[in-house]
């Protein structure tokens, strides 16, 4: 169906920095193992094949979710077939144990084994991980595969995940947080005011919505097509994925992709869970869970453009360099030196250092 697509500029900016990829060790705790968890091999599903058969549970919140669907079932199928058969996964349904924050908290506690739940989610339980969402830290997914799946940034959450009883085994995904709205199509900077945007419970979305002049709503993914059809809300910010996964999309009539802030997401496990399993079985899930995660990071990135075509709405794509998006950077990078107190000075200092424009 047809579509209008408003690109602002068609000027590039460059984003590029120039650090060293590595990061502080892991605490030497069995649950954070996962940090340097070998890959497993063949030799290491032979081995597995004979010790004690161990069970999980796992799930996520998106029902209805084709991707998160498809990474619980070659979670579960990977794990099988690497551990020789030891290691048995069931996926419970999703959404039916509650949010983020609940799920998080079942794996603290060991009632829950395993789950594919945004990093943000997390955050929503134990706090302290937002410095790794800073709004335009992360504005190209060269530099996410650089800092967040494979460098320093990763490394960090996995270890301050640990710290809280969390085992971070592999990265998914949840894509670019971008912005639907019903009221009005944004063409500058100033078309936000007054606009009254959904946000999760993250205090970095919170506060750019409001330095750019939207009036942003934390309600829960659970409730955001009600609240946008009763009018409590004008739009809706999250990844393109999930606002399908969310039911919003027929109701939308404007897109405006900003690439604002990077929503990373892990498959976490329980420490019991982890520390349940033989260093063999360890590694067998843990090369599952990577090739578990791979898939769906590939399958988000995708995912966009699919669910764009399929809808009738107009698509609005701030390019880099513009006007537009100039002064959403401005404001976004305002609120950095704001954070300085809320997070470790040393992850700070680093921030600066890489991702400072």
């Amino acid at each position: 169906m047809k579509k209008r697509i408003a690109a602002i500029s068609m000027a590039v900016m460059m984003a590029a920095s120039l650090a060293a990829c590595g990061g502080s060790s892991a605490p030497a705790t069995t649950a954070a193992a996962p940090a340097a968890a070998p890959a497993a091999d063949a030799g290491a599903a032979a081995d597995a094949s004979a010790d004690p058969a161990v069970t999980f549970q796992v799930t996520n919140t998106h029902a209805g979710a084709r991707i998160q669907d498809e990474t619980m079932d070659m979670l579960i199928a990977k794990a099988a077939e690497y551990s020789g058969g030891s290691i048995k996964g069931t996926k419970v349904a999703a959404g039916s144990l509650g949010g983020e924050r609940e799920e998080t908290e079942m794996i603290q506690l060991g009632t829950l084994e395993c789950g594919l739940i945004s990093d943000m989610g997390i955050d929503s339980a134990i706090g302290g991980l937002g410095w790794a969402w800073l709004p335009f830290m992360l504005p190209s997914y060269d530099m996410v595969d650089e800092y967040y799946i494979n460098g320093w940034i990763g490394e960090e959450l996995t270890k301050q995940m640990a710290a809280q009883g969390i085992v971070r085994v592999a990265a998914t995904e949840n894509a670019y947080r971008e912005c639907g709205n019903v009221k009005k199509s944004i063409q500058s900077i100033d078309d936000f005011n007054g606009l009254k945007i959904r946000v999760p419970e993250t205090k970095a979305c919170q506060d750019f919505y409001t330095a750019i002049g939207a009036i942003p709503a934390a309600i829960a993914t659970s409730e955001t097509l009600a609240a946008l059809e009763q009018g409590t809300v004008d739009g809706v910010d999250n990844s393109i994925s999930n606002m399908e996964s969310m039911g919003v999309m027929e109701d939308l009539k404007y897109i405006t992709l900003m690439n604002y802030m990077y929503s990373g997401a892990s498959i976490v496990c329980s420490e019991d869970f982890w520390n349940g399993m033989t260093e063999a079985q360890q590694a067998a899930f843990k090369k599952a869970a990577d090739e578990a995660g791979a898939y769906m990071r590939s399958e988000m990135r995708k995912a966009q453009d699919e669910i764009l075509a399929k809808y009738d709405f107009e698509v609005t794509k701030v390019e880099p360099g513009s006007d537009f998006y100039n002064a959403l950077l401005e404001k976004a990078t305002g609120l950095w030196e704001g954070y300085k107190s809320e997070y470790p000075a040393e992850i700070m200092d680093r921030i600066f250092q890489d991702f400072a424009i």
